[in-house]
């Protein structure tokens, strides 16, 4: 027994001698995590700014609720949903110019509970149909996203502006979700790739 415990130990230390990650002490190798996934988190807030920017303040929130539901923590895809509905905040009224009324306040607010829910949702039908199939929990977690944020939205909003929920208008912004879907896809995918992003495991608070 000594023995084996002397060998496992000898084939530990150089595991850890090969890889450099293994060389760092813990907080080394939390620190560099944080570090990680906060960088990306950055680069998938910049890249739907400038989806928002091209759409005029058309954030995709529900392709982005299912990229975090699918690759990130449970924290840290709560946390980017915020941050992004703060970036759509502020280029609403500090770039387009978005009147400052109860209406836009109210529409705002009603946008962050969409997305916040609509990430929750997508959580669900993620943990729910992994089981089923990889393509299957993907497509069925995009389309728990995106009809949970609209039928919030359409709940939340007065009668007088059901105009913005005509079927024209709901498939246009389908088609903008699902092309946002999987341009952040392929960034998450070719991110995980390289080992820029992190490989999603077991569901984390």
């Amino acid at each position: 027994m000594t023995i084996q415990r002397q060998d496992l130990a000898q084939r530990q230390d150089l595991a850890r001698r090969r890889d450099p990650a293994q060389r760092r002490d813990p907080a080394q190798r939390q620190d560099s995590t944080f570090f990680q996934r906060s960088a990306w988190g950055g680069i998938l807030t910049i890249v739907t700014v400038a989806s928002t920017l091209a759409v005029a303040c058309g954030t995709p929130f529900a392709a982005l609720a299912t990229l975090a539901a699918l690759y990130l923590p449970r924290r840290d895809a709560f946390v980017l949903i915020g941050v992004n509905w703060i970036a759509n905040q502020a280029i609403g009224f500090g770039f387009l110019h978005y009147p400052l009324n109860w209406d836009c306040y109210r529409g705002g607010i009603n946008l962050g509970v969409a997305a916040v829910a609509g990430t929750a949702a997508a959580m669900f039908a993620h943990q729910a149909l992994r089981k089923v199939g990889a393509l299957t929990a993907v497509i069925g977690s995009f389309a728990a996203a995106f009809i949970t944020y609209e039928v919030l939205l359409y709940a939340l909003t007065p009668w007088r502006s059901g105009g913005d929920f005509a079927m024209p208008v709901v498939l246009y912004i389908l088609y903008v979700n699902a092309m946002a879907f999987a341009g952040l896809l392929i960034l998450q995918v070719g991110a995980m790739a390289v080992g820029f992003a992190a490989r999603p495991t077991a569901a984390s608070p």
